[in-house]
């Protein structure tokens, strides 16, 4: 407990600021998912949200996972382990963040933002594919990318400074239940000025 003895001020303070940005960015996210959810055409919303999250999050992991292990070698033959400074600062806040990463999502996120209305248009003759809004289409991919590699840092950083290698212990192996929402918490803010108001 928090109000045990020999627990310093720093401590106190740190945990009350946990708990205060975990009841905002929850709460924040939490209620733009259901505005979306309850606007018209609300399911379609959800399921573009979720799938070009999701997807641009699939797109991290893979490029990470490949790229890392592809450079690893290479620096190991070489013997040159330099690091930019942005990578630095990524892996002070997620140690197993990477460029290749990032650029996954960044890549992926467009590409099914493109690909979601003809995914639908397989299951549902009704909704005809658009085309004169491709540009649209891609730019909300890549933002959406973006602002959930943010709320995946900002989860991430929380972690970080808790000393917590995950959010919960509800789903092990995945972080906690909080990892699985923090990209699309963050990208559902975005997604709803973007496209519903």
């Amino acid at each position: 407990p928090m109000c045990q003895k020999g627990k310093s001020a720093e401590y106190i303070y740190l945990t009350i600021q946990h708990y205060q940005f975990g009841l905002l960015y929850l709460s924040i996210g939490f209620h733009f998912l259901l505005q979306i959810a309850v606007s018209d055409r609300g399911a379609y919303h959800i399921g573009n949200l979720l799938f070009v999250v999701w997807m641009s999050d699939t797109g991290a992991l893979i490029c990470g996972r490949i790229m890392k292990s592809t450079i690893s070698q290479r620096q190991a033959e070489s013997g040159h382990t330099q690091k930019g400074f942005f990578l630095m600062f990524l892996q002070s806040i997620s140690p197993g963040k990477t460029i290749y990463g990032l650029l996954g999502a960044t890549i992926t996120g467009p590409i099914s933002a493109l690909l979601y209305p003809c995914v639908i248009h397989l299951f549902d003759n009704t909704n005809e594919v658009d085309i004169n809004h491709l540009a649209q289409r891609a730019t909300l991919g890549f933002i959406l990318a973006s602002t959930g590699i943010i709320g995946d840092l900002a989860e991430s950083s929380v972690k970080r400074l808790s000393t917590k290698k995950d959010s919960g212990k509800l789903l092990p192996g995945h972080g906690g239940v909080v990892d699985r929402f923090d990209s699309l918490l963050s990208s559902a803010v975005v997604y709803y000025y973007w496209i519903l108001v």
